[in-house]
């Protein structure tokens, strides 16, 4: 019955899969009636990459408009998706939601799990845009419907982008932690609608705990900077490893927090630390020393070991990169081609670029077996359809490793003989990362006197929420 579901998901989120680099993180999703509710920054692609990183099929909801559209129609109804009527696309069409709560609250009364976007749009802001409450109106009614026995679980996504628009740029996937609403009932009952707003905060907080938020994108990459230099001088990262974005998470998500603390606490200091991070940013620019760093000294054995590691990788993967780059160099430039012409918006982008690439693949994996029948006859095509998306997957890695043994190299030559430009890294770093240290220490003082005594009252502002979400 879900086999169709299962490969059209299997598909699309093994594409979104190959277009970036993703990383998982977070416990597997439960069984039983089930909303998956996500953060909302990448249109379409934002529902592939769940499709990858689910053990479950979750039936999307989507904007109306999709379900005309005449390829992406039938992929989203061949998933069980549910269209949505919102009042920006087409106001007359709004009193047709009453299906969709309809369609919704049937799939979850029938066991079934539904991913939902609870911003309402996608956005390209650095932070969570107001939550609409469409997410919590479904989950009580489905629980109401079922007089509070359904069980239903919530499950808060948290999807955040290196960079949306970019191929074979990183993109961590973090599942928090599921919970219900049944122990709303008697408030539902009393007053609907402030249960569902507090279902909604809830809903919120659990996905503001899987993502990143800043007031703007120039804070998200002053804390990059930052951290990446922290977790290097302080010796928890070695120089030039690239970690993955998904590792990183929980330390930007302490920085960020930091950030917020000194700009309101103490907006002198973190004009001061702003200047700081901002020199040592244009300085690792001016070398394109990229998210590696530059290390204090480079040692003969790591060296050596890293030309003799990569070098033979490269070499051992040369003929099948150069195999792959001819069959597949089309099908790879074609994304920016179409791109370039239809002119999207920021925000479909990718999504464009995603459906571009995938049916090119699927065109180029049909074109080299029949050129290969026609050459030689089933034998050589059989050896081309298996062939040539090895040969395209390991051009795709083999391009990622030069392009980084490029920049190691590069830097490092950049870096030969010029001890000035070592020292004045050391110098800033060890300065940054002893105000780091000092800043911490300060916020963490600073948070203890603010934690109340046995028997009084928070102060207003650091009670944190005990609701789990």
């Amino acid at each position: 019955m879900d086999r169709i579901p299962r490969l059209v998901a299997g598909i699309t989120g093994t594409a979104a899969a190959l277009f970036y680099r993703v990383d998982r993180h977070g416990p597997p999703l439960p069984e039983g009636p089930l909303i998956v509710a996500a953060n909302h920054p990448n249109s379409l692609v934002d529902a592939l990459l769940i499709f990858r990183c689910s053990e479950r099929i979750t039936r999307p909801l989507g904007r109306a408009p999709l379900f005309d559209r005449s390829l992406l129609g039938p992929v989203l109804r061949a998933l069980g998706g549910i269209p949505v009527y919102r009042r920006e696309d087409d106001p007359e069409a709004t009193h047709r939601n009453d299906e969709m709560f309809r369609s919704a609250v049937d799939a979850l009364h029938g066991g079934g799990a539904i991913q939902i976007y609870p911003e309402g749009r996608s956005h390209s802001e650095a932070h969570l845009v107001e939550f609409r409450t469409g997410t919590a109106r479904i989950a009580l009614q489905a629980e109401e419907g079922a007089d509070w026995g359904l069980g239903l679980s919530i499950v808060p996504v948290g999807i955040t982008y290196a960079a949306k628009e970019l191929a074979r740029t990183e993109v961590a996937v973090r599942f928090g932690k599921a919970f219900g609403c049944a122990d709303l009932k008697n408030g539902y009952r009393e007053d609907p609608v402030a249960t569902v707003r507090r279902l909604n905060e809830r809903i919120e907080r659990g996905i503001r705990r899987q993502t990143l938020n800043f007031d703007r994108h120039r804070d998200r990459i002053l804390v990059e900077v930052a951290e990446q230099l922290y977790v290097r001088e302080s010796r928890w990262v070695p120089w030039r490893v690239r970690e993955r974005l998904g590792t990183r998470f929980p330390r930007l998500q302490r920085f960020g927090r930091g950030l917020e603390w000194i700009r309101a606490a103490h907006p002198e200091a973190h004009r001061r630390l702003i200047e700081k991070v901002e020199r040592y940013a244009e300085l690792n620019d001016e070398l394109n020393a990229g998210e590696g760093g530059v290390p204090p000294r480079y040692r003969l054995l790591p060296v050596a070991r890293y030309v003799l590691v990569r070098g033979t990788l490269l070499a051992l993967g040369l003929p099948f990169a150069m195999a792959g780059s001819l069959l597949w160099v089309p099908v790879a430039r074609l994304p920016g081609f179409v791109v370039r012409r239809v002119k999207p918006q920021f925000e479909v982008t990718a999504t464009i670029k995603l459906a571009t690439l995938l049916g090119g693949t699927f065109a180029a994996w049909i074109l080299w077996p029949v050129l290969g029948y026609l050459a030689g006859g089933m034998s050589v095509a059989a050896v081309a359809a298996v062939l040539a998306p090895v040969c395209g997957f390991v051009a795709m890695l083999w391009v990622e490793l030069a392009r980084e043994v490029r920049e190691d190299t590069a830097l490092f030559l950049r870096l030969l003989g010029r001890p000035d430009l070592r020292e004045q890294f050391a110098e800033l770093r060890s300065e940054l990362t002893e105000t780091f240290r000092q800043l911490e220490k300060r916020w963490m003082e600073e948070r203890q006197e603010n934690v109340p005594r046995e028997g009084e009252r928070p102060v207003p502002g650091e009670a944190v929420g005990r609701e789990e979400a």
